[in-house]
């Protein structure tokens, strides 16, 4: 299958949104007939494994004090410029577009967005996508989202669809910037993105538990951050 999303320009973006939407559509389709008792464990099951994927990919981290300062530095940022508020108010702006009456439509859209943005897959994915046209780590990333997006709709709401338009558009980028990035991007970066976006992602699963609140739209000028703590350190 593969083969034919190497002949498609971002392929590997194509099939993972075809993925997410198809599995949110399903999740859509048969989350009105899960007991909510059910939902809320299959959602914190969810938000184990999220917490688990999280601690995983911080382990890849190669400059520890690198990822600290963009953790730090990327999220004061964040607060300032307001980039928490803005996803809000962009899936409150969608909900009310589509006159959408679930309640949990903004978590949703802005938890899911993040989780299948932020990652060392999606942008190494994208990258390999982009330098040597192939879209392997993107639909193996699809298939892992794909099974997400069905737990996200069935515990969210429609919400979790929308994420496919802020993926599709930052993994495409990526993808079609890769070439010019090449020179200038080492396997200590790769490695130290994956591991703030691991730390990201445990937030996320954090939230979904109800262990914490944290504003992790504002972590995330840390990834531009950590490019640039890695080159120094």
């Amino acid at each position: 299958m593969d083969e034919i999303f190497r002949n498609i320009p971002a392929g590997g973006t194509v099939f993972n949104s075809v993925a997410v939407l198809i599995g949110s559509s399903l999740g859509l389709a048969v989350g009105k007939f899960i007991p909510e008792k059910m939902q809320g464990t299959i959602f914190n099951c969810l938000g184990l494994f999220t917490l688990y994927v999280g601690i995983n990919m911080t382990l890849e981290t190669k400059h520890s004090i690198a990822v600290l300062l963009s953790l730090v530095l990327g999220t004061i940022t964040g607060e300032i410029l307001g980039l928490e508020n803005k996803l809000n108010n962009l899936g409150d702006a969608l909900k009310a577009k589509i006159h959408a009456k679930n309640e949990r439509f903004t978590q949703g859209f802005v938890s899911a967005s993040l989780l299948f943005c932020v990652g060392s897959m999606a942008i190494i994915g994208s990258f390999e996508d982009g330098l040597r046209h192939n879209p392997e780590l993107l639909m193996t990333k699809g298939i892992m989202d794909g099974i997400a997006s069905i737990l996200f709709a069935g515990s969210f709401g429609v919400g979790a669809l929308f994420s496919i338009f802020p993926m599709f558009i930052y993994q495409g980028a990526l993808t079609f910037l890769a070439v010019w990035a090449e020179p200038f991007i080492t396997q200590e970066m790769y490695a130290n993105i994956s591991g703030l976006g691991g730390l990201m992602i445990m937030g996320i699963g954090l939230n979904m538990l109800k262990i914490t609140k944290l504003n992790l739209g504002d972590m995330l000028p840390g990834l531009i951050y950590v490019i640039f703590f890695t080159m120094l350190f």
